[in-house]
């Protein structure tokens, strides 16, 4: 078990380990200064785990930003793309409602301008007839003709002499 730390002190700080010392000095200054160096090399294991953990703890936090941020774009991009086939599929039902709709329309409004025309046409005709029928009245109460028919004779007999 000496031999595995001694290795180990040696890899991790080769100024420590001595090659000029004898077995003998070895086995003396070992049985004090192993257990200081044991305690040294936990607690140079206990630094590590701290830091590797830390390590890991902001790697893993990198990672989970990094995640957060392709969810993010993730949502945006699909929420998106949803909006657009919910708009075009709103605009596919709405299209053929929208031409129904204007075709019946412009068919009202055809009939509608077809039965004005027509009433149109029915006013001329009233107008002209009793525009007709007037003139006439009024023009058969000044004719001459109308006048001798009544009773009245307008005709003059002029006596020379």
């Amino acid at each position: 078990m000496l031999n595995f730390w001694k290795k180990v002190r040696a890899k991790i700080c080769p100024c420590l380990s001595k090659p000029d010392e004898t077995s003998e000095q070895s086995e003396d200054t070992e049985a004090g200064g192993s257990l200081f160096l044991a305690k040294q090399i936990q607690a140079a294991v206990i630094i590590q785990k701290w830091w590797r953990g830390v390590l890991v703890r902001r790697s893993l936090l990198q990672a989970t930003l990094c995640a957060l941020v392709i969810q993010r774009w993730w949502r945006h991009t699909f929420n998106k793309a949803q909006e657009e086939r919910r708009i075009r599929a709103l605009v596919m039902y709405i299209w053929p409602e929208k031409s129904t709709i204007l075709l019946q329309s412009m068919f009202r409004m055809w009939l509608m301008k077809t039965r004005y025309k027509k009433y149109q046409k029915a006013a001329q005709v009233i107008q002209n007839n009793w525009r007709r029928y007037s003139f006439r009245r009024e023009s058969n109460v000044c004719s001459l003709d109308n006048l001798a028919h009544d009773g009245i004779d307008l005709n003059i007999e002029i006596v020379v002499g």
